[in-house]
């Protein structure tokens, strides 16, 4: 009889997953590799430059500088801010 190569190769009892675990396994590893190719991109290639702001009051001056709100607004929301 003739031996070929692959005759015996992920070919008999045990290789691999029947039933729904064939279907559940490969999936569940799939979902695994775009997860953490998603969570490295993210990693390597986010904005490192963001500087968290310090405190409200910063945040109400970068508003009025922006032109988010006006000279009224912020004066009143800074003497809310004080009480």
């Amino acid at each position: 009889m003739m031996s070929y190569w692959n005759q015996n190769w992920l070919c008999g009892p045990g290789s691999g997953f029947h039933g729904i675990w064939g279907m559940i396994i490969p999936l569940a590893f799939w979902l695994l590799i775009i997860f953490l190719a998603i969570w490295f991109f993210q990693l390597f290639f986010r904005k490192k430059n963001r500087q968290p702001i310090a405190s409200v009051q910063e945040l109400l001056k970068h508003r009025y500088a922006a032109g988010e709100i006006d000279r009224e607004e912020f004066e009143r929301l800074k003497r809310e801010l004080r009480e």
